[in-house]
């Protein structure tokens, strides 16, 4: 069975000993408008640091589906056309925390990452889940995101290579 709604997902406590064995894909958003990108802190392991918007694919959606969800879910963008995401790659990224218990246990995604780019009308229209993310996002410029990064962190080495593959793109 494929998931359709919240109630038809894998059990918490199935889920949580299915991610100490596999890796789970997300598809990930860059927004940008102008020479900026979207980042917002997010609230929840396993990022619990600026990132951008996406998150978990579900069984039996294509990946510009589960973009077009997050797109909707997440920041308020509904109806978003499967044409206006591009696609910029693939990124691995291992956390050392996870969400589910036990928490300690870290997890693996591969993330699929496409950018939007979105109008100023848009960008007015953009809310972002308060329960997914901090209040405090910005639109940054692409040449400053490495103020906000560690060069040492994993993860954030994963955030400054999609900057760097938005600017080639």
């Amino acid at each position: 069975m494929n998931p359709k709604t919240y109630q038809d997902l894998m059990p918490e406590v199935a889920y949580s000993s299915a991610l100490d064995y596999i890796v789970f894909t997300c598809v990930d958003i860059a927004f940008l408008y102008g020479d900026r990108l979207l980042l917002a802190k997010r609230n929840h392991y396993p990022r619990k640091s600026w990132w951008i918007i996406g998150g978990r694919m579900v069984a039996g959606e294509t990946p510009i589906q589960t973009a077009q969800r997050k797109a909707s879910e997440e920041a308020q963008l509904h109806h978003l056309a499967a044409e206006r995401f591009q696609y910029i790659g693939v990124y691995s990224t291992s956390f050392a925390f996870r969400e589910q218990a036990p928490m300690h246990h870290g997890s693996h995604s591969v993330n699929l990452t496409y950018q939007v780019t979105l109008s100023e009308s848009e960008t007015q229209l953009l809310q972002l889940t308060s329960s997914e993310y901090d209040s405090n996002y910005q639109w940054i410029r692409l040449e400053q995101i490495s103020e906000l990064a560690d060069p040492h962190s994993p993860l954030d080495q994963a955030l400054l290579q999609i900057a760097q593959d938005l600017r080639i793109s």
